[in-house]
C-alpha cells in the first residue's frame, strides 16, 4: 500500500476487502471477527469510550429507529453521531454528525490520522476501517452519544466493540443465511450477540423461536428486557398523506400516552417509533435525558428516504428497500392503508441471495405489471435472471438492466391511474431515488 498521506476516500479503500461486493453465498460466519477492529481501535486510543452509545441490530426497521432516535436525541440539543449502512454513494454515506454526511475531505484526513494503525492490520475489511473512522470522528467532534446500526448480525458484527448505553433489537427474518443460519433462532442468536451486562435491551414483537433466544440472552446478561407489545403498547390515530399521527405508552398506563406526528409512514414505523421511544427513555440511566417534547418534535421531522417514500403523490410513486418476506407483508399493509384501490406497476430489484418468491407473495395480488432490473451493485441479481424467476412463480416480467431506463418504462407503464411501486435491495431503491430526483 501507498505510504504517502491519502487523498481521496473512497481509493484509500481500494486495497481492502470490501465482504458486501462478494457472494453471500461463498461467506460464512468463521469469515468474521471482531479482532483486527478491536486491535485497530486499542491503537487509535479507543475513541467510542468517550460518548454514550445506543446500539441498533435487527433485520427490519433498524435504519429507521437509528434515524428516529438520532432525531429526537438532537431535538433535545445534543450532539449526535449516527453510523448507518448500507449505501451506494459508498460507505461514507454512513457517517453523519448533526444530520450531516462527513464531507470527503473529513474522510480523507480521518483514514490519513488513521494510516500507520490501518497498516498494522492488513487483514482489515473496508468496513472495519469506516466503522473504525465513524468512531474516532464522533470522538474528534465531541458527541453527546451515538447512534450506531449494526452492519449484519449482531455477534461478529465490527460495530459490536462498542458498550452501549441501550441496545436495541429490530424485528428479526431470515436473512444472510449462510453467514447467520438457516432458522429465525440462529439469527437471533447472532443479532442477540449486542446484549452486554448491565445495558438494557429494547426488543420488537419477535416470532416465538427469537424471542425466546433474546430473552435468554438478556437473562445469562442479567439485564432488563423492554418488549414493544408487552411493556410498551402503541398504536395509529390517524393516518395523513405525509405523515401520521401516533400513540405510545407503557402498559397499566395508558393515562400517560405519548401522542406525537410521525413523519415516516406504515403502522411498522409506529412500531419502530415505539421502539426508538422506549430506547431513549432507557438513555436516563446514563444521564442523557430526553423530553417528551424533544421526542415528539424529533419524530416530526425524522426522515428515511427508501423507506415507503411517496415521491409524488398524483399519480404515486412509492419507494421501499423491503428485501424480506416480513418487510414485503408490511409494505403490503402500508399499500392497503394509503392507497387502498390502486393497481401497482411493480419496479424491482434485488440482491442475489434474497427470497424472491417471498418478496412477491404479498404484493402480487395488486401488481397489474412487472418491470426486472438491477442496481450497480456486485450483488446485484441480473434482471434477466430476476426476471426468469419470477416467470417460474407465474408472474411474467420484462427484464431492463438499466435502472434509468427501467424507470422511464415503469413510468410509461404506469400511466395515471395506477401506482409505481420500486422496492427490492437499498441499491436499487437508492438508484431510482436518483434518477427520479435528478429527472424532476
Amino acid at each position: 500500500m501507498d505510504s504517502q498521506p491519502w487523498r481521496q476516500p473512497f481509493e484509500q479503500l481500494a486495497g481492502f476487502t470490501d465482504l458486501s461486493a462478494q457472494p453471500q453465498a461463498q461467506l460464512h460466519a468463521g469469515d468474521f471477527s471482531l479482532a483486527a477492529i478491536e486491535r485497530l481501535l486499542d491503537a487509535l486510543g479507543r475513541p467510542e469510550r468517550s460518548y454514550a452509545v445506543l446500539h441498533v441490530a435487527g433485520t427490519n426497521g433498524k435504519g429507521s429507529v437509528a434515524a428516529l432516535c438520532a432525531a429526537a436525541l438532537q431535538a433535545q440539543g445534543y450532539r449526535v453521531g449516527l453510523f448507518t449502512s448500507p449505501h451506494l454513494a459508498g460507505h461514507f454515506a454512513g457517517v453523519q454528525l448533526d444530520g450531516q454526511a462527513i464531507p470527503p475531505q473529513q474522510a480523507s484526513a480521518q483514514l490519513a490520522a488513521m494510516q500507520t494503525a490501518i497498516e498494522q492490520q492488513p487483514s482489515l475489511t473496508q468496513f472495519e476501517i469506516v466503522t473504525a473512522l465513524a468512531l474516532r470522528y464522533f470522538a474528534e467532534h465531541q458527541v453527546d452519544i451515538a447512534v450506531v446500526e449494526a452492519g449484519l448480525g449482531g455477534r461478529l458484527d465490527a460495530t459490536n466493540v462498542v458498550l452501549p448505553a441501550v441496545s436495541v433489537i429490530t424485528a428479526i427474518d431470515l436473512e444472510h443465511r449462510s453467514i447467520l443460519g438457516n432458522s429465525l433462532a440462529a439469527i437471533a442468536g447472532h443479532k442477540a450477540g449486542i446484549i452486554k451486562a448491565g445495558v438494557p435491551v429494547v426488543i420488537a414483537p419477535q416470532a416465538g423461536e427469537a424471542r425466546q433466544v433474546l430473552v435468554e440472552a438478556a437473562e445469562v446478561q442479567q439485564v432488563p428486557v423492554i418488549e414493544i407489545g408487552r411493556d410498551v403498547l402503541f398504536e395509529v390515530l390517524a393516518r395523513e398523506p405525509v405523515r401520521q399521527a401516533i400513540a405510545i405508552w407503557r402498559a397499566g398506563a395508558e393515562g400517560a400516552r405519548f401522542e406525537a406526528r410521525l413523519g415516516l409512514l406504515g403502522a411498522h414505523q409506529a412500531q419502530n417509533a415505539a421502539l426508538a421511544y422506549a430506547a431513549l427513555k432507557a438513555l436516563e440511566p446514563a444521564g442523557l435525558h430526553v423530553t417528551d417534547s424533544a421526542i415528539r418534535k424529533g419524530f416530526a421531522q425524522a426522515r428515511w428516504p427508501g423507506r415507503f417514500e411517496v415521491l409524488r403523490a398524483e399519480p404515486p410513486i412509492v419507494l421501499d428497500a423491503a428485501h424480506t418476506p416480513t418487510a414485503a407483508r408490511a409494505l403490503r399493509a402500508a399499500l392497503d392503508d394509503y392507497f387502498p384501490e390502486m393497481q401497482l406497476v411493480l419496479l424491482i430489484g434485488v440482491s442475489g441471495d434474497k427470497d424472491v418468491q417471498g418478496l412477491l407473495g404479498p404484493l402480487a395480488k395488486r401488481v397489474s405489471t412487472v418491470i426486472a432490473t438491477q442496481s450497480s451493485h456486485a450483488r446485484a441479481m441480473p434482471a434477466q435472471e430476476l426476471a426468469q424467476r419470477l416467470s417460474e412463480l407465474g408472474v411474467q416480467a420484462v427484464a431492463i438492466p438499466v435502472p434509468g431506463a427501467a424507470l422511464e418504462r415503469a413510468l410509461e407503464q404506469a400511466g395515471t391511474d395506477r401506482l409505481l411501486l420500486a422496492c427490492g435491495s437499498v441499491f436499487l431503491v437508492e438508484q431510482v431515488r436518483a434518477e427520479w430526483l435528478a429527472r424532476d
